[in-house]
């Protein structure tokens, strides 16, 4: 499990064709992305229409992406109210060697924080590969605590976390008080997060323009904020 979650990730989008997925559009925008030189793609996620995907047509985006751009990391997407079936979700997703999953806790029902870390720890064994939480309590209505993301933390599969929706008193919680690698998943705040220590961010935004995104965290590792920032304000 070495994925290394950081720096500039996109959120792909699928195109999509009146028969279903366009894989010829879908390999040239991975090829462009890849050629900006971003860090890896989520594929089948929600921003990439993960949720209105047929049946079968998640694992052939993925293999539209291992070949179109076989030097970057994939990350499939999980978003499902039933454990058991996230969990199979990930066994059959676990088959096609992705280098990870970004899987949300269950949307819609609302479960404990217990519910949500069994349901994590689940989707874990189930796949045996990386695993990305994805905190977005605006959709699922549930908020990933604190400690469950430190218990979480202790499973070697558990790599990182997609934040959305937090506060800067979170974000500085999450990059200094757990072991994971932590990515801004709001647009609107991903240059406060890097500031703040995030690894880095999955950016639907970064579909346009995904060079200066890329220049702009090199510019802040470098430790030119005035530089960042003025990249940041054109962006």
């Amino acid at each position: 499990m070495h994925t290394h979650f950081e720096g500039i990730w996109v959120p792909i989008v699928t195109p999509l064709s009146d028969d279903g997925v366009d894989h010829s559009s879908l390999a040239g925008l991975a090829r462009y992305l890849g050629d900006q030189g971003i860090a890896g793609i989520v594929a089948g996620a929600t921003t990439g229409e993960g949720a209105l995907l047929r049946t079968g047509e998640q694992e052939a985006i993925c293999t539209t992406l291992r070949a179109a751009v076989p030097e970057l990391p994939i990350v499939l997407g999980i978003s499902q109210p039933s454990t058991d079936v996230a969990a199979s979700m990930a066994r059959s997703l676990a088959m096609l060697r992705p280098d990870g999953l970004l899987v949300a806790p269950p949307l819609y029902v609302r479960p404990t924080q217990q519910g949500i870390q069994r349901h994590f720890e689940a989707v874990a064994e189930a796949a045996d590969l990386p695993i990305l939480i994805y905190n977005i309590p605006y959709r699922t209505g549930v908020n990933v605590e604190l400690g469950t993301l430190q218990s979480l933390a202790r499973d070697p599969h558990i790599a990182g976390i997609k934040g959305c929706g937090g506060t800067t008193e979170r974000m500085l919680r999450l990059v200094h008080e757990t072991s994971l690698k932590v990515l801004s998943g709001d647009d609107s705040q991903n240059f406060a997060a890097l500031c703040l220590g995030a690894h880095g961010v999955i950016a639907a935004s970064a579909h346009v323009l995904p060079s200066w995104h890329v220049h702009m965290l090199e510019l802040l590792r470098q430790g030119r904020l005035e530089a960042a920032r003025r990249t940041a304000v054109t962006l």
